[in-house]
């Protein structure tokens, strides 16, 4: 016999040539339902909007179909479950011809295919083939009829007429035993599948009911997404329309603020300017008056410079209201020897720019520590002029003393025990 008429040792077979229903129909006759899920999640197939569990048996086998006849490669999982359950196809190593097919189609396909297979062993001119037949029927007769029971031989064969009606009762119940148990095993996996079935219904419309809701609230969050975005536009050009309102106002008000600060600085520098030349002429008096008490002595009165503890004489009219009268003491004079005439000059500028605006900032008022009421203004980098308020005239103000900035303690605890 040829090899070329037998099928492959590994049972391999064109699986895609095969239409979809026929291979779905061939899986199906062929796997058990647990096969065919496995096959199924190991090739990772699916069916859109479904897990693998809550397809049918039927339709697994048509993912695998599909999947075999799209990528033949695939069929080799699929054989690998068949040799796993089946071991190998019907007359592996027997040659067929297309009557021979016809006939295992016919006895596959008959109520009576086992009976008619095994006639066709016990027919057999061939002992040895007669012999397979006979042990095939042995392990029928165990499996329908039970073991025999030990110690007892077997019985003497008998012809069909032979053998009591109690032995023949006994037969047919024990074959009606062996019918109900298999009517019983069948209606438990009826139940079982039913059960699955039923499971798997109410997994999948819980599903259904899950994407629905979930669909709904998609919906009803576009919607509500819609509404804030227009609700955001509307804001947003009324927001517009307010800052381009607010500008304008704005702008308007912003310039009648700047014309009229412009016409008050205005004002302000002219005042300034003529008290400018007042203070500079009062300056000039003093410097003048400061070269001749150098050359006379503290004693002496030189004109613009009033004596120790006399009001210098200022020009009364045009006073602005916050001005003070500056009262030199014999203190100031005498601290004034020790400087040079750049910081004497300096300090005589700060007195008088005191006198005007004790809050000016470039003065730098301080209160001065330890003693109450006094106070220290800056002359130059380490130079400080020190005055206090009249506590007799609120109108008037003190010039003390120019020290080094260094010597403010010493001068603090020598004003103490005065």
């Amino acid at each position: 016999m040829s090899d070329e008429a037998l099928p492959p040792p590994d049972g391999d077979a064109p699986l895609q040539e095969l239409s979809r229903d026929a291979l779905s129909a061939f899986l199906y006759a062929a796997l058990l339902p647990e096969e065919a899920l496995a096959l199924v999640k190991s090739l990772r197939l699916s069916a859109p909007g479904f897990r693998a569990e809550g397809l049918s048996e039927v339709e697994w086998c048509d993912l695998l179909a599909d999947e075999v006849r799209a990528l033949p490669a695939a069929r080799v999982a699929v054989l690998e479950a068949l040799r796993q359950g089946l071991k190998e196809p019907a007359f592996a190593r027997s040659a067929l011809d297309p009557t021979a097919a016809d006939e295992l189609l016919e006895v596959a396909g008959s109520d009576h295919g086992l009976a008619i297979a095994l006639w066709r062993l016990v027919a057999d001119p061939q002992p040895e083939v007669r012999a397979r037949g006979a042990a095939a029927l042995e392990r029928l007769a165990a499996d329908w009829y039970g073991p025999a029971p030990e110690g007892e031989a077997p019985a003497p064969r008998r012809g069909p007429a032979e053998g009591s009606a109690e032995e023949r009762a006994e037969g047919l119940a024990r074959k009606l035993q062996a019918a109900e148990e298999k009517l019983a095993r069948a209606e438990e996996r009826a139940q079982e599948a039913r059960r699955k079935a039923e499971e798997a219904r109410e997994k999948l419309q819980g599903q259904v009911k899950e994407a629905r809701a979930e669909a709904a609230r998609a919906v009803e969050d576009a919607a509500r997404a819609r509404e804030q975005t227009e609700q955001a536009r509307a804001a947003r050009s009324l927001a517009e329309a307010e800052l381009a309102r607010g500008r304008s106002t704005d702008q308007a008000a912003e310039l009648q603020r700047l014309k009229g600060a412009a016409r008050d600085a205005e004002t302000g520098r002219h005042a300034a300017e003529g008290q400018l030349e007042r203070l500079a002429g009062q300056v000039a008096r003093l410097e003048e008056a400061l070269r001749l008490a150098e050359t006379r002595g503290v004693g002496a009165t030189p004109g613009g410079l009033a004596p120790a503890g006399e009001a210098v004489e200022v020009e009364p009219d045009e006073a602005p209201p916050g001005w003070l009268l500056p009262v030199f003491t014999a203190e100031f004079y005498d601290s004034l020897r020790g400087w040079d005439r750049r910081i004497q000059r300096a300090a005589v500028k700060q007195a008088f720019l005191l006198a005007q605006d004790h809050r000016h900032p470039s003065l730098r008022a301080l209160p001065l520590g330890g003693l109450p009421g006094y106070y220290r203004v800056r002359v130059a980098t380490d130079v400080r002029l020190i005055y206090r308020r009249d506590e007799a005239r609120q109108d008037a103000v003190e010039i003390l003393s120019v020290i080094d900035r260094e010597d403010l303690d010493r001068y603090v605890r020598q004003a103490k025990t005065r």
